[in-house]
């Protein structure tokens, strides 16, 4: 058997600091500027990067429709869902605000 030898770790900082700088300056938001938000989706604090789930309930010849546009077009359910919700999500939202 070898035996077992303890030294510290060589420090590499500028290595070490060279990878932290970078992942800082990648992952630091970018400074938004102030508004007055008149709607909760307008809040400063609202983040356009952040993706947020909500979970559909279809009934069972829905889902398969659904099913069968995904294997019949380049989109996905995903895909589909996401373009017909917000599509219709911004009308309705375009009739209430006015």
């Amino acid at each position: 058997m070898s035996e077992l030898k303890s030294r510290p770790p060589t420090k590499k900082t500028s290595d070490l600091d060279n990878f932290l700088t970078g992942a800082e300056e990648k992952t630091t938001p970018k400074a938004k500027p102030k508004r007055n938000a008149a709607y909760p989706w307008e809040a400063e604090s609202v983040r356009e990067d952040i993706i947020k789930v909500y979970n559909l309930r279809l009934s069972e010849p829905y889902l398969l429709k659904l099913k069968y546009i995904a294997e019949h077009t380049p989109d996905s359910m995903q895909k589909f869902c996401l373009a017909a919700v917000e599509k219709e999500i911004d009308k309705k939202i375009k009739e209430l605000t006015k």
